[in-house]
């Protein structure tokens, strides 16, 4: 089973065979929700979350 690193606490973080670029995995030492974003070798990267979707939700509430 191929294994990145957690750019957030250095872990190793176990990826599937068959994942792909773009799917995201968490990583079981800090919970951090990270993307696949190399194969070969395996690289990891935290995940940003939108900000224009919670921006979206607070002009709902006007």
């Amino acid at each position: 089973m191929p294994v990145g690193t957690c750019p957030e606490c250095d872990a190793d973080v176990h990826v599937d065979t068959d994942a792909d670029k773009g799917d995201s995995v968490s990583c079981a030492e800090c919970g951090t929700e990270l993307e696949v974003v190399g194969l070969d070798p395996v690289e990891l990267d935290i995940v940003e979350e939108d900000l224009d979707e919670d921006d979206t939700d607070d002009e709902d509430e006007y």
